[in-house]
């Protein structure tokens, strides 16, 4: 005899078998409510939503994961906080060198929260940056890029990069004195490289020096390009961290495995509100300043790149002329190639610091030639400019 079927129980049935299989209600209003579903189980049914959430807070949580794996949620928060004030200030801008500095001058002092908004978007590239490099560290150092995560890690160098050319192209669009003559010594760095370095100045700049198609071809990257590979590179790191999950502690607790709701839920909200937290009160208390309107004739301004690139200015002037090249292109390109191939290059089987002596070793040189070189930088910087006579003010958000 054929083997009977035993009937499904409804409970158990997924939307989409619930949505293939015949339903009859036991009353009236049983039926009605089959008929006309409410607006959240229509949209489960086509969107299966609530087992996504489902199976992302029940998530399964090493033993010993905590607040160090918080970094990649806040850092995702104050991407998105970018990207809403990024768009807040596009509305605004008007990238022209004859209109850029006026149309950040009235955001800055004529629009409703203008200054605001501004100050969140500096401010959060700011702390953008820092927690990026606080959450590579982490990685590096717990060895969280070893087998099966080289894909994860490699995407995450990626967008590292992405994340300091939003930095870059972005400082230049106030069009101020201090972005302009920033954006001339970051941009020179390029022409040290021999038989390239003319070649690519004039494709970074849009001709011999910093103007009109710098802004333009800055402004672009920074509003379409740049956008286009985050979003890109984020969905493909986040599917990897999913797929991988998140790699515990470099030595195994006891313990098992917790999901992600609610404990480190909290975690990741009390972190995710810290940072935000800090971003507004920057915004608030250190509004960004204006300085006066970009003037390539300028004598009396000390050309300075921003702090991110400030180790890599010191180090090209320490370097003996005819040497410039070992400064902007031998030691960026080795650390950029040591940080793509990390995972080929560290052939221990474990994630133990002790256990990987050549590669943290040389992890804490670079992190220490980085981190004094731009030390050096900070203590160099001079006073804020104060423009000569007839150069027009300093304009400052407070």
């Amino acid at each position: 005899m054929p083997e009977l079927l035993k009937p499904e129980d409804p409970h158990t049935l997924s939307p989409e078998r619930k949505a293939d299989t015949t339903r009859v209600g036991a009353t009236t209003e049983e039926e009605i409510q089959i008929s006309r579903p409410s607006l959240r189980d229509w949209l489960d049914l086509r969107l299966g939503w609530s087992g996504f959430v489902r199976k992302t807070l029940d998530e399964p949580m090493p033993a010993g994961v905590g607040w160090w794996q918080t970094l990649g949620n806040l850092l995702m928060t104050l991407l998105m906080f970018q990207f809403i004030t990024g768009f807040a200030l596009a509305m605004y801008y008007s990238a022209g060198t004859q209109s850029a500095y006026e149309s950040v001058k009235n955001i800055t002092y004529n629009v409703p929260l203008g200054s605001f908004v501004r100050g969140l978007h500096v401010w959060g590239s700011t702390i953008i940056v820092l927690a990026l490099v606080t959450h590579t560290l982490r990685v590096f150092f717990w060895g969280s890029y070893k087998k099966p995560r080289e894909l994860t890690w490699l995407v995450g160098v990626f967008i590292f990069q992405v994340i300091l050319g939003f930095s870059f192209t972005g400082y230049l669009l106030p069009w101020d004195q201090k972005a302009y003559w920033a954006t001339v010594v970051g941009t020179r760095i390029a022409a040290t490289i021999p038989v390239v370095g003319d070649p690519l100045l004039n494709l970074i700049r849009g001709g011999p020096e910093v103007g009109s198609l710098t802004l333009t071809r800055f402004y672009a990257a920074h509003v379409m390009l740049l956008p286009a590979l985050l979003i890109g590179l984020m969905g493909i790191h986040l599917y990897l961290v999913r797929r991988h999950h998140i790699a515990g502690p470099v030595n195994p607790q006891r313990g098992k495995p917790e999901p992600f709701f609610p404990n480190q839920l909290f975690k990741d909200a009390i972190v995710q509100l810290v940072g935000v937290g800090l971003v507004i009160y920057l915004a608030l208390s250190m509004p960004p300043a204006l300085e006066a309107l970009a003037d390539p004739t300028g004598v009396d301004v000390a050309p300075r790149p921003e702090w991110y690139f400030l180790g890599l200015y010191e180090l090209l002037k320490v370097m003996p002329a005819g040497f410039e090249i070992i400064a902007t292109g031998v030691i960026p390109g080795a650390v950029s190639l040591g940080m793509i191939f990390l995972p080929w290059l560290d052939r221990s089987e474990s994630r133990h610091p002790a256990r990987r002596q050549w590669i943290i070793v040389t992890g804490i040189a670079v992190i220490l030639l980085i981190g004094l070189m731009t030390l050096k930088g900070l203590l160099d910087t001079p006073p804020p400019h104060i423009p000569a006579p007839g150069h027009g003010t300093t304009i400052s958000g407070h």
